[in-house]
């Protein structure tokens, strides 16, 4: 493991992009695949994101979800938030599928104990992460796109921490703890969360744009340029915070929602000629409550969305088993059950897009007999 510091970072950067310009050796992965593991920490809403076709669904959720008309059919049964019109573009050319129902073995709703045994995938006594342990099997090398390097990435598998300078100051582990400690607070951990979010886009942005704009695009940018170049990482991982949303849901993930579509945009167009290569998976570490609070929002729940894009996938398609949303239907009476097992999901995805046999992913990356899930990736 390697953390490189901003300057040196940045160096790195900018001696990729100098055209002659010697340029560090990366393996290329099994044929040229490149794998993205996008983090939406905070637990996105799955539910506002891919919406079932349920009018049960709305007399539970009456204040949150968009005006039907407005949304993007996918068909078979849902239909997409009019705010990733660029997903529905990417679902309708074979580029994006979804996983509804899926969650991690944990079932409790802390996010930072979620998101440490998400990342560890059941290893916590190794302490090193899933996506390190995949680095490792493939022989070739990772980057962590953030100012700390998150503990999926950790461990003796050869990673690298790039750092732009998009990111706050503060120490990640410090706002974790301070996270953990506000955690049983709504009110204080909902205002911890917002100005996490806001510091993440502090440099350069004023009004709206500050606290939801650009640093999903930016940070998803400089993943596409370490990734595109020649020689270049086959395995990244970035963490967009900022998805919890217990108060205020409906505004707040209109505009999350458009400033995330215009990074995979972003994303895709800096990935270039590697887009075709390309696996984008994004989840969270769980999902939210079928029906909506007091505060027109939702809380922590089990059941949630994998997303994955690119022209690796095989695009166009809700995959998996829909539990349904009607009140027998719930995990504890309140979550979309999880009918979809994470690491079945990233088993497939590992196996079909990088090679790596199930034998060696149940010994080394997920110590489970959870079968993988088949047809996520073309052939």
């Amino acid at each position: 493991m390697t953390e490189f510091t901003r300057r040196s970072a940045l160096g790195l950067l900018g001696g990729l992009s100098l055209a002659g310009a010697s340029q560090p050796a990366f393996a290329q992965g099994v044929e040229g695949r490149k794998l993205i593991f996008v983090f939406l920490r905070g637990a996105m809403d799955g539910l506002s994101a891919v919406i079932p076709d349920d009018s049960s669904l709305a007399s539970i959720r009456p204040n949150i979800l968009p005006e039907f008309s407005a949304r993007h059919d996918l068909g078979n049964g849902f239909r997409l938030h009019p705010s990733l019109a660029g997903l529905k573009t990417l679902y309708d050319q074979k580029e994006a599928a979804f996983v509804h129902a899926a969650a991690p073995p944990y079932r409790n709703r802390s996010h930072f104990d979620a998101q440490d045994l998400f990342e560890t995938m059941g290893r916590t006594d190794a302490r090193d992460g899933w996506l390190n342990r995949v680095v490792q099997l493939t022989g070739g090398r990772g980057v962590a796109v953030g100012h700390s390097l998150p503990l999926a990435m950790q461990g003796a598998g050869d990673v690298f921490n790039w750092s732009p300078p998009v990111f706050g100051a503060a120490p990640e582990p410090i706002l974790d703890r301070l996270a953990a400690l506000y955690e049983p607070d709504a009110q204080f951990s909902q205002a911890l969360m917002t100005a996490r979010s806001g510091m993440m886009s502090a440099a350069g942005m004023t009004g709206s744009a500050r606290r939801f704009g650009r640093n999903y695009s930016t940070v998803m940018k400089l993943t596409g340029q370490l990734m595109a170049q020649d020689g270049g990482p086959g395995i990244a991982m970035v963490s967009l915070n900022g998805w919890d949303s217990h108060a205020g849901q409906i505004r707040d993930l209109e505009n999350r929602f458009n400033s995330f579509d215009q990074s995979i945009d972003v994303l895709r167009q800096t990935l270039g000629k590697q887009w075709k290569n390309t696996c984008v998976v994004l989840c969270s570490e769980f999902g939210r409550t079928v029906a909506e609070n007091g505060t027109r929002g939702t809380d922590h729940g089990t059941g949630g969305l994998v997303m994955l894009l690119g022209g690796a996938v095989a695009g166009g398609k809700v995959h998996g088993d829909w539990p349904g949303v009607r009140s027998n239907d719930l995990f504890e009476g309140r979550d979309l059950a999880p009918a979809n097992q994470m690491t079945g999901i990233l088993k497939g995805l590992l196996r079909d897009q990088l090679g790596i046999d199930r034998q060696q992913l149940t010994q080394s990356v997920f110590p489970d007999q959870t079968r993988p899930m088949d047809g996520l990736i073309s052939a």
